[in-house]
């Protein structure tokens, strides 16, 4: 019998998803992913039951996962993002977003990295991000709106209370338990709201090495939904999903194996971000996106 991967809703949007979504930044330019491979990994994901698809412009990922929405589009959740803060010009990467990934609307468009207060003003403008993807509703491009975030939990817990996000994608494992608390800041925010949390850095960027345990934390906090997972081959999918099949609550027990395991990991990267090199460097990010008058990124630290 084929394995069954658990479903959960996507808070107040009413949407049954998997526990389990393929973040695919794996499969971009930076992983050097072959079309050929990236395909047959999507392929075989969604044959799992692992239907919520994660990308975004800034991975490389969007044309493989569109060669895949060709003919599989019906059977997933798809979501990408958008990198600009300011109204103008939003509208023109979403449709090229669409491009890539050969279809006429994805399911949610969540605003990329927000991770300075300045961002989510930006944002949040009249002249913001938001009433650009109002309208890319409004025209059919999306159904959903999300936020995402790193460093920085508590600006979303105040994002999500001044607009109607319909998801927050926050880094959310034991590792920012430690640093971030979004369980403190975050969580019951988007409970009381109830906006559709999903999780990302649940194994530390590969750097946890017990990955039932570091998913069970993850997955068993309340309001969460799924968990996005970094997936580039075949047996990395069918075991993430044999482990989601089994999830069962952590003991007090096992919380504390998983926490004094990654305690290390939390302070060597605490010593090797003063040099800029951390292996958990989202616990540090805090960049902030601008923009020049042609639209060419760059980031600006505060």
């Amino acid at each position: 019998m084929a394995t069954t991967l658990p479903q959960r809703t996507l808070g107040a949007t009413g949407v049954q998803v998997p526990v389990i979504g393929y973040g695919t930044a794996p499969l971009g330019k930076e992983k050097n992913a072959t079309r050929e491979q990236a395909v047959r990994c999507l392929n075989h994901a969604i044959d799992r039951g692992i239907t919520y698809l994660d990308t975004s412009p800034d991975y490389g990922s969007e044309p493989h996962v569109g060669e895949v929405m060709k003919t599989r589009r019906d059977e997933v959740f798809l979501a990408t993002k958008i990198n600009r803060r300011s109204k103008d010009g939003v509208l023109d990467e979403i449709k090229e977003s669409l491009r890539r990934l050969q279809t006429d609307h994805v399911d949610l468009i969540q605003v990329h990295a927000i991770n300075a207060w300045a961002d989510l003003e930006q944002t949040l403008a009249p002249d913001g991000a938001i009433a650009a993807l109002e309208q890319a509703r409004d025209e059919g491009l999306v159904r959903f709106i999300g936020i995402t975030g790193h460093a920085r939990p508590e600006i979303l817990g105040h994002a999500i209370m001044q607009y109607a996000f319909d998801t927050v994608l926050v880094a959310l494992g034991a590792a920012d338990r430690l640093v971030s608390s979004p369980e403190t800041f975050l969580l019951p925010r988007a409970v009381e709201r109830n906006v559709g949390v999903v999780a990302m850095k649940v194994f530390g960027h590969g750097e946890i090495s017990n990955r039932e345990l570091a998913l069970r934390y993850s997955l068993g906090l309340k309001g969460v939904s799924l968990a996005i997972i970094g997936l580039d081959n075949e047996r990395q999918i069918d075991e993430v999903v044999e482990q989601a099949a089994a999830l069962r609550p952590l003991e007090e027990n096992e919380l504390e194996t998983l926490i004094e395991q990654v305690r290390p990991l939390v302070e060597k990267d605490a010593e090797e971000s003063q040099e800029g090199q951390g292996s958990l460097f989202w616990l540090h990010d805090t960049a902030v996106m601008g923009w020049k008058e042609q639209d060419e990124p760059v980031l600006v630290r505060y």
